[in-house]
């Protein structure tokens, strides 16, 4: 109906989910071009002059997601009653290749968000992004003189964690799971009680900040011509911001604007061409202008911003 009306439509686009995956795509081009070039460069393959080259494939094995936001990042109850909410629903993450349901709040690990905020503890919720990066991002990237792209779309280890501060609502939030989940799935009764910890909230909120920090690996390898993998390689991306409500204002007012742009024009010559199509589209699915419109704006006020370049 989009394309019919001639409206270009993006879903899931915040600051992540959303902002988030267009790390990861920036992520899965900038190590596939690595890997390209550096085996490109591989003296046997260029010695040689065979075919071997150009049948090398940079394969995204597997994106891992992982944020922080200190107390509610200023969002207040809001944000603790989706928590709640999130801890009662089964986190989607593909493996080898297939969908695979996990526990909520498990698989602790210890991440480096950067200068700023350090190592944090994270553990397994459910992002949006894991199922559209796994099913929509074109990870299998065919070095070809006549055809810059292979569409094969090999499916990659995907999953998102999420940690909080201070660290004792990190294992609140685990102690909730003994809760029955009809009652987690109960809005009205968890908005209800994150307004009652309100004052809670708003005190914690003063004492441990709003950062907002958002960490993406890129796990790829070389494929050669007779299948075999070596050469793997990790790119990550940091982005981190003091306040999660002003980067999700960020975010949101980005996207806004590539989509208004697309149909409406900013009156300039060089913004001619639509970076978003009639449509409907997940993020990872804009095209590299429009991903680049986005994150510039995103850049704004970020403490942290390392795209792995």
């Amino acid at each position: 109906m989009a394309r019919e009306k001639n409206v270009p439509c993006i879903i899931s686009c915040g600051i992540w989910p959303g902002v988030s995956a267009l790390m990861a795509k920036e992520g899965a081009e900038s190590l596939a071009s690595k890997l390209r070039s550096s085996y490109c460069n591989d003296e046997e393959g260029t010695a040689a002059g065979d075919e071997s080259t150009k049948e090398t494939k940079a394969e995204i094995e597997s994106i891992d997601y992982s944020f922080f936001t200190a107390g509610t990042g200023n969002a207040g109850p809001t944000i603790v009653s989706a928590t709640f909410l999130l801890l009662a629903t089964p986190v989607i993450t593909f493996l080898n290749g297939r969908r695979a349901d996990k526990e909520p709040w498990t698989e602790m690990k210890q991440i480096d968000f950067g200068k700023g905020v350090g190592d944090r503890l994270v553990w397994l919720l459910d992002n949006p992004d894991v199922p559209s990066t796994a099913l929509y991002l074109n990870c299998r990237h065919q070095h070809n003189d006549d055809d810059g792209d292979d569409t094969a779309n090999v499916v990659p280890n995907v999953s998102s964690r999420f940690g909080t501060a201070p660290l004792v609502w990190n294992y609140l939030f685990g102690g909730m799971k003994v809760l029955p989940r009809s009652l987690l799935y109960n809005r009205n009764a968890m908005q209800a009680f994150a307004l009652f910890s309100e004052p809670i909230i708003r005190l914690v909120d003063r004492l441990v900040g709003a950062t907002n920090a958002m960490r993406v690996d890129v796990t790829g390898c070389v494929v050669r011509r007779d299948g075999t993998k070596e050469g793997r390689e990790t790119v990550t991306l940091r982005v981190a911001h003091d306040d999660l409500e002003m980067c999700v204002g960020l975010a949101t007012a980005a996207f806004a604007l590539e989509v208004a742009r697309s149909m409406y024009g900013s009156g300039s010559e060089d913004d001619a061409t639509p970076t978003v199509l009639p449509g409907v589209f997940f993020p990872v699915e804009l095209g590299k202008r429009a991903r680049e419109n986005i994150l510039e704006v995103v850049k704004e006020d970020a403490f942290v911003y390392e795209l792995g370049k």
